[in-house]
């Protein structure tokens, strides 16, 4: 609890000011933006998915989707060609497929398979590849028309930008683990990536991802981490890239509505930052494009499951500790949990701005949101085992369970 509480204190510190503007936005038709969406078993989805695409572009024909069907054997791209067909959208909606054996090798492969396919820089001016974006979105994602005007702004305005990274937020919420994941995404996500801003290593989260293709100088930029996104940034920011995020643009995707299948995804996220801390953390330190605080920040990142597990044995120890002795340690234990209300106060207020929470469910928010934080450590120790076995498997998070097409 106490490092958990001295890590959201340095954040209420730095990362509640944004850098994000709300001011007038202005953007060039000029600029071309190719949504990529990595779908693997998607059909629960995907339909929809298309639909709202149609509706947030009808007047942003520069925008375009290409859907990579890798590997799908649930139907994927039969839903998602039925839909094309239907709304008569060939022109701006595209299936990709892969097929096995070179099929379901990571994201990362599927991204940079179909990067080939839809961008050549060989074929291009320098001039097009400036003016052209790449957007990485998940096959559950949607964005407002107002967001993705926002994302093409941002590029047309602000030429040093590599690689532009949106806040994300949820879709729908049914229930507490929803709820919780939606306030960690809005909110202490938001403020992770505000500090960023402010150091300049903004990271990318891979949904709502956006990368400027003239920024792209390997043939294959996506890595094969679990957590390929923020090796896509890392390996950006080692190139002296300029990376930035937009708290006010927003990017929706589904909760996660039961346990078992969070933990595994929060474990997949866990062993991919131990995979990019072995490959990338001496190549950061030795770096002369990442300032020192950036390098101090994401040090910390990649070494939190280290400090997760270690605290978490603790934490076991303290708790036998207290119960045993208990009539001396209750005047600590009392203040430690009333100062971790406090910042779950500021953390619910600050998500009320933007959702409609009445008092009763903000209370029990605050009173409980510290639970939350030990769903990962089941996740830190299956990441461990599967990092000490050599197991790289990606177990992807199944999105939907039927779709509206």
């Amino acid at each position: 609890m106490l490092i958990y509480t001295f890590w959201v204190i340095c954040l209420l510190l730095f990362g509640q000011k944004s850098t994000s503007s709300d001011e007038d936005y202005h953007f060039s038709d000029n600029l071309r933006l190719i949504i990529v969406i990595p779908a693997m078993n998607e059909a629960g989805v995907i339909g929809k998915t298309i639909v709202r695409f149609m509706k947030s572009t009808a007047d942003l024909p520069n925008i375009s989707m290409a859907i990579i069907n890798d590997g799908s054997d649930d139907g994927t791209e039969l839903v998602a060609k039925r839909v094309i067909a239907q709304f008569n959208c060939q022109n701006r909606v595209q299936v990709l497929t892969r097929t096995k054996p070179n099929a379901q090798q990571g994201k990362g492969s599927a991204l940079n398979w179909a990067y080939h396919r839809l961008v050549d820089p060989r074929q291009m001016k320098p001039d097009d590849l400036a003016r052209t974006v790449v957007g990485v979105l998940d096959a559950d994602a949607y964005m407002t028309e107002q967001g993705y005007e926002q994302v093409l702004a941002n590029f047309a305005n602000h030429p040093q930008i590599d690689l532009l990274q949106t806040r994300v937020g949820m879709i729908t919420i049914h229930n507490w683990l929803q709820l919780f994941q939606d306030i960690e995404f809005r909110v202490i996500n938001d403020w992770i990536q505000n500090t960023r801003n402010l150091i300049h290593n903004a990271a990318a989260s891979g949904n709502g991802q956006f990368i400027r293709v003239s920024s792209i100088r390997s043939d294959n930029p996506w890595g094969n981490a679990l957590l390929e996104d923020f090796e896509f940034s890392t390996r950006f920011l080692l190139r002296g890239k300029h990376t930035y995020y937009a708290s006010n643009i927003v990017v929706y995707q589904e909760a996660i509505d039961h346990i078992l299948p969070f933990i595994r995804q929060r474990a997949r996220w866990t062993q991919g930052g131990l995979d990019c801390l072995f490959s990338y953390w001496p190549r950061i330190l030795r770096s002369s494009q990442i300032n020192l605080l950036s390098k101090m920040e994401m040090t910390f990142y990649m070494f939190i499951p280290f400090i997760t597990l270690i605290s978490g044995l603790a934490g076991l120890y303290v708790l036998v500790y207290v119960i045993a002795h208990i009539m001396t340690c209750y005047p600590v234990v009392i203040s430690l949990v009333l100062l971790n209300c406090i910042i779950n106060n500021i953390i619910i207020a600050d998500y009320r701005k933007t959702a409609n929470l009445n008092w009763f469910v903000s209370l029990l928010s605050i009173l409980f949101l510290g639970i939350y934080n030990y769903l990962l450590y089941p996740a830190i120790v299956i990441a461990f085992y599967k990092k000490i076995r050599g197991q790289h498997g990606w177990a992807k998070t199944v999105h939907g369970n039927k779709d509206i097409a």
